[in-house]
């Protein structure tokens, strides 16, 4: 009983941490989490929201990742709630799910309540990385790392190796594309264990009716494939992982391939660096006390990651198994470190080894516990989305009868959105000839990401060549003012002017100018302590958690000038070539300080109407858009209808030619 109380507390203090660390993530997170990868796995989610009855053959899903989409998607179906936030959810859901695999699995290790607290203690603070995720990133590969252990545990450690066993396996390989090398480990890991282990050659039927289990799902999917009743199939995944076909490998370069893959800190750090001590131990124990299945899964784990370096562009996508293995043979030793009866036999040396051990350990707690702070830092403001999201399916829910023309990043975040709004003709960059014949029949949608990330494009203020942007004040007294120019993705200044009380002026001042984020209410109110001082370096760390809220550097340009005579507006002035502006526009009065912000990125449709218009020729007109690098392209303009901060809603206004 006390042990079923200690390990039920162990399982809960992983939920907590991990369930915390998303909380975190997603506090008054703007978007998406992850935004970039998210939106695929959201539009996957999505299309299973809307129909959970259809053919696979109509899904965006490949056969060996549709199990994820499918679940959340009837889930998100049943429970009526939009994509995103099922995507969301099913972080919480995976967790809980793993901290019950986890569980099960070292508890048919080794039956011992320590080594179960041990495990469940170090990985409440796995983290991983971007390259090889980790249980951070809750997507079809943590679910195929998940059912990864479960097929272990039925394969090793139950009477029905069959019958949990192959279920387990199927679902594994339609789980995610790594899941034929999972799969591909555990056969191999059968191998070692029946043959090299326990010298039992009639354990090879359980090997031969693991491979015809791969062999027929393979097989089958290929088939169906074929008649066109799966999108695709596992030779597909093969072909995007391929580095190079195996009968072309060469020797030498299959062997610098492995040194790069060995060589990698997240690889020596285990094996010939800090951690290897506590590695050597564990192996030592799990060898002594004959712990041969997870013995045989560790090694075939290291021996594919090894092998797959010359063949994959992805090398350390494959590292997570392996890794998760490890971390299961340091807390099987330490398991055997810490029990009792071990210390009070040994001699002056092996306690010192011993102290030795429990330091490094600790040592390897505490590294682990600021990779996963500071990891949910940098996650927490990754490629963030400021959207409006209640504001913008209502505008889209008032215009049902348009078609909807989509210029964005992303589109499977706006999918992923409550559904409302998103029910008719959705058109993804389509061309800007097909607006101009019929304009009142589309509503485009465009995006100007203010922090994703440096250079992210989108649509774009125009200031043609011998043109103006007339910026429209109130009433400006004499005095001394300032205007900036600030992020607004000018290449320079030459042919840039202000004009203003019968002056003009080119004499801007160039600065730089760092584009930050804004973190006031991004915090919880209540934190663990290795979420406090994030700003502070922790000891033996050579960076803070939070290591920069810059986003991108980027240029200001000023220039100071003083009125003799009240005016009320000024004209900014192009007489270089045509130039498409972002950022912001500024006039400050030195004076008073007041401010007048003209806000390319966040400002709202009136603000931008009454305060700025576009001057050509002899006309005004108002303020126009287009996409200078990309579709609908900068031969088609655009007039704002509405902002919903980084999107924003236009219609048709007429060709660059033709204005």
């Amino acid at each position: 009983m006390k042990n079923k109380i200690t390990i039920s507390g162990a399982l809960l203090f992983f939920l907590l941490v991990q369930w915390y660390g998303i909380y975190f993530m997603l506090y008054n997170h703007p978007g998406p989490l992850g935004l970039n990868d998210s939106a695929f796995y959201i539009q996957e989610i999505d299309f299973f929201r809307e129909f959970p009855l259809s053919s696979p053959s109509l899904a965006p899903s490949n056969i060996n990742k549709i199990l994820h989409p499918y679940i959340f998607g009837l889930l998100a179906s049943l429970m009526g709630i939009s994509t995103t936030s099922m995507f969301h959810l099913n972080f919480y859901i995976g967790i809980f799910l793993m901290g019950l695999t986890i569980t099960s699995l070292v508890k048919k290790i080794d039956s011992s309540a320590l080594f179960t607290v041990i495990a469940l203690l170090l990985f409440a603070f796995h983290e991983g990385k971007g390259s090889y995720h980790g249980f951070f990133w809750v997507v079809p590969s943590f679910y195929a790392i998940m059912l990864f252990l479960l097929t272990a545990r039925a394969v090793f450690y139950s009477k029905h190796h069959y019958i949990y066993g192959l279920p387990l396996l199927a679902l594994l390989l339609v789980t995610h594309s790594t899941g034929i090398y999972l799969g591909s480990l555990i056969v191999v890991a059968i191998l070692l264990h029946e043959t090299l282990f326990k010298r039992n050659l009639p354990g090879i039927k359980k090997l031969v009716a693991f491979l015809l289990a791969v062999s027929v799902i393979f097989i089958g999917s290929e088939y169906l494939y074929q008649q066109h009743i799966l999108p695709a199939s596992f030779t597909s995944s093969f072909n995007s992982y391929r580095k190079v076909e195996f009968q072309n490998l060469m020797p030498a370069t299959a062997l610098n391939d492995i040194l790069e893959t060995i060589g990698r800190h997240d690889f020596s750090k285990y094996f010939y660096g800090l951690y290897t001590p506590l590695v050597v131990y564990g192996l030592y124990w799990i060898w002594k006390e004959k712990k041969y299945p997870l013995l045989s899964l560790f090694m075939a784990a290291l021996i594919g990651q090894i092998l797959i370096s010359p063949l994959s562009n992805y090398t350390y996508r494959f590292f997570y198994p392996l890794e998760i293995l490890t971390w299961i043979v340091i807390a099987y030793g330490l398991s055997k470190l810490l029990q009792p009866r071990e210390w009070s036999t040994a001699g002056i040396t092996a306690k010192t080894s011993r102290w030795a051990l429990v330091v490094l350990s600790s040592l390897f707690l505490y590294n682990t516990i600021h990779q996963k702070a500071a990891h949910n830092f940098y996650f927490k403001f990754y490629n963030p989305l400021f959207l409006e999201a209640k504001a913008f399916t209502d505008y889209l829910d008032n215009n049902q009868d348009k078609k909807l023309a989509m210029y964005v990043k992303h589109p499977g975040v706006y999918k992923g959105l409550q559904q409302s709004g998103m029910d008719f003709a959705y058109h993804f960059n389509p061309s800007g000839k097909n607006i101009a014949r019929d304009p009142e029949s589309w509503l485009v949608i465009g995006e100007n990401l203010r922090l994703y990330e440096a250079n992210n494009g989108g649509f774009r203020a125009l200031l043609p060549k011998d043109g103006a942007l007339h910026i429209k004040t109130p009433a400006l007294l004499p005095g001394r003012y300032r205007i900036e120019l600030i992020d607004t993705e000018l290449p320079g200044t030459d042919g840039i002017s202000i004009s203003a009380d019968g002056v003009t002026l080119s004499d801007w001042q160039e600065d730089s100018y760092a584009v930050r984020f804004p973190e006031k209410g991004m915090y919880p109110p209540i934190m663990p302590p290795w979420y406090w001082f994030p700003d502070t370096t922790w000891p033996l760390h050579n960076r803070p958690m939070r290591k920069t809220n810059i986003v991108r550097e980027s240029r200001k340009h000023s220039i100071d000038f003083t009125l003799h005579e009240p005016t009320a507006s000024l004209m900014l002035r192009n007489s270089g070539e045509t130039r498409y502006l972002a950022g912001m526009i500024q006039l400050t009065n030195l004076d008073t300080g007041l401010a007048q912000v003209i806000d390319f990125y966040w400002g709202d449709e009136t603000t931008l109407k009454e305060g700025i218009s576009l001057v050509y020729g002899d006309k005004e007109l108002p303020l126009l858009w287009t996409d200078p690098n990309g579709a609908p392209g900068r031969a088609y303009l655009f007039q704002m209808k509405k902002a919903f901060k980084d999107a924003k809603a236009f219609t048709y206004y007429g060709k660059s030619g033709e204005l």
